[in-house]
């Protein structure tokens, strides 16, 4: 679905205040809507459950947790428990304002697309990349 065509889905869910979750491709990735514990939790896949399966992949978007929390992304990881994909999902308190949800939602797909580019950089574009990472961990930084 295009973006256009995600922003009047999103206006509609909102006004009808549908109890049930809006789950959407838009562009290339998955997102998800609920109201839950009276909020509304936003969601983006990361990887499908065969990647996140994958131990290289997996450890590769974990190692990047650091820098979601340095650029102040509010994207929590987490596994989606029907999908099994590992998600970006971040709460948000109750808010009829489509533009507030898709600036979360825009915030969570840059965020999405960051991770994906370090952990493709990380296991495609450099060899050592591994192993320089362990060796310049600094332990409380």
């Amino acid at each position: 679905m295009e973006f256009s065509d995600f922003s009047a889905r999103l206006n509609r869910w909102l006004d009808d205040c549908s109890v049930a979750p809006l789950d959407c491709w838009v562009d290339d990735a998955n997102v998800q809507l609920a109201w839950v514990e009276g909020g509304i939790r936003c969601s983006i896949d990361v990887l499908d459950p065969f990647d996140a399966s994958a131990p290289d992949r997996l450890m590769s978007i974990l190692g990047q947790g650091g820098a979601s929390v340095a650029c102040r992304c509010p994207g929590a990881l987490g596994t989606d428990p029907q999908s099994q994909c590992l998600v970006l999902v971040h709460w948000m308190a109750p808010s009829n304002s489509v533009e507030a949800l898709l600036e979360v939602l825009q915030t969570l797909a840059n965020q999405r697309a960051a991770m994906l580019s370090l952990m493709h950089k990380t296991l495609f574009d450099s060899p050592s990349a591994e192993s320089r990472l362990a060796t310049n961990w600094h332990t409380g930084v």
